[in-house]
């Protein structure tokens, strides 16, 4: 018969769940050198391309918008450096806990950001294509124009 201590009781805290299910919870803490190795290439990429923003090619708005994704992005990652490997969740849970809500709150603005950022892009091609309609537009308005002109004998072809 099934006694009531045999059940699994709704109430339990991380320290008595079986150990992998407790390194899948999240609680995984690295070395320090571990996560500056694997941190550093992603920061030297974002500074490369902070530097490839400042070309004249670049539309000032995208330039803005992309350079304030980067910043959040470098944040967001030596955020997660320091929640991974150099803050103890066990010493300081505050510290460990608001470092991994900084990551929350700029991958959020980095969701954003993006948003925005294809929000400008399509508007940007929009006024692309209205500038090449209107300039396609002109040129087939000349054409007729020029060709009505030379059906009314002034040009060459009825010559």
């Amino acid at each position: 018969m099934i006694s009531p201590a045999n059940l699994p009781t709704p109430s339990f805290g991380i320290d008595q769940l079986p150990a992998g299910l407790a390194i899948g919870l999240g609680q995984t803490h690295l070395p320090p050198w571990a996560t500056l190795a694997i941190a550093a290439p992603f920061l030297l990429i974002g500074l490369w391309y902070w530097r490839r923003l400042g070309r004249s090619a670049v539309i000032p708005v995208r330039r803005r918008i992309r350079r304030f994704s980067l910043l959040m992005g470098g944040v967001a990652t030596i955020a997660t450096v320091m929640a991974t490997g150099w803050i103890d969740p066990d010493v300081r849970p505050i510290s460990y806990l608001s470092g991994w809500a900084v990551v929350m709150v700029t991958l959020f603005a980095l969701v954003v950001c993006a948003v925005i950022d294809a929000i400008v892009s399509i508007r940007l091609h929009q006024r692309m294509v209205d500038r090449r309609l209107v300039r396609d537009t002109l040129r087939l308005r000349g054409a007729i124009e020029r060709s009505a002109g030379n059906d009314s004998g002034e040009g060459p072809r009825n010559a």
